[in-house]
């Protein structure tokens, strides 16, 4: 399937008035509505008003792309606005472009909305691409500029598809309790232990985390000391002074971030494994867990 499939005359804007990612938005909203493609008019045009700017994401600094799966759209929808002038964000004003996309999905079309998400960032990432839209003059130029009507969307998921979110990393000089810190406030049940050069040497998960860190604790509450006249052991370290090299597991299998889902999502349950790093030319990227999988298929 071509990438500007997806895409159609009526839902391809040029000279989008307006100042704000907002205000873009609505007239492709409005253009989806026109174009017949919603379901429910009162809902499609209800997205906006939560959302942004908080779903209005920049890709290569040159294009706002906003995306929602909603009930509201019969299939994936897209709608490509180029502006009159650079919009930026209603409180964001350092960050402009010229290009918004809007994309919708219904909630059970998880994968095909994930690989359109996915073939539009890559290609409105390209320099080519953002120069032929915005010297388009026309709906037609948009549809045949060999820049964008070359392009595929994939048959399949891969796992860069659905890597997202903040990375957190520690390293082995780390002390433990940081790193059960960090988790707790990132809610996050493990961290990947990488080097200096970013490369994968293993993780910590909960369990390392209990397992090192529980007794130490637990003595300490309970006030557990030598019995007078018995030979003291030697004092095992503070929970402070305990490093995440002393516990990581450095038995993990990684993924490469153009393995196919499917394969990933086979090796996670044939090993069970709730979680592997993901990395590019040996250097992490990303966290790839059975959570992330089945919430990006298959949530709202």
């Amino acid at each position: 399937m071509k990438l500007v499939e997806l895409l159609a005359p009526d839902r391809i804007l040029l000279g989008v008035p307006g100042d704000t990612v907002r205000e873009a938005a609505r007239e492709l909203v409005h253009a989806v509505i026109a174009s017949g493609r919603a379901r429910d008019a009162e809902k499609v045009e209800g997205l906006l008003a939560d959302a942004l700017p908080g779903e209005a994401v920049t890709v290569g600094q040159q294009v706002f792309l906003l995306h929602f799966r909603t009930d509201a759209v019969d299939g994936v929808t897209a709608a490509l606005g180029v502006t009159a002038a650079p919009v930026h964000r209603q409180h964001d004003p350092g960050k402009a472009a010229r290009i918004v996309l809007l994309l919708l999905a219904p909630p059970g079309e998880g994968s095909a909305y994930l690989r359109a998400l996915a073939a539009f960032a890559r290609a409105l990432a390209r320099d080519e691409v953002v120069k032929a839209l915005e010297a388009a003059q026309t709906p037609a130029d948009v549809l045949e500029a060999a820049t964008l009507a070359d392009l595929d969307v994939p048959s399949e998921l891969l796992v860069r598809d659905v890597l997202g979110g903040r990375l957190v990393t520690v390293t082995p000089e780390t002390s433990l309790l940081e790193a059960a810190r960090l988790m707790v406030a990132h809610r996050v049940p493990a961290v990947p232990v990488v080097s200096e050069k970013n490369e994968v040497l293993g993780l910590i998960s909960h369990g390392e985390i209990l397992r090192y860190l529980l007794p130490r604790f637990v003595g300490k509450l309970s006030g557990e000391y030598p019995a007078a006249g018995k030979r003291a052991r030697a004092t095992p370290p503070a929970a402070q002074e305990v490093t995440v090299r002393d516990a990581l597991d450095r038995s993990v299998l990684c993924l490469s971030e153009d393995q196919s889902l499917t394969e990933a999502a086979a090796l996670m349950v044939n090993k069970k494994l709730e979680r592997m790093p993901v990395v590019r030319e040996g250097t992490l990227v990303g966290l790839l867990t059975r959570e992330e999988i089945v919430r990006r298929l298959f949530g709202p």
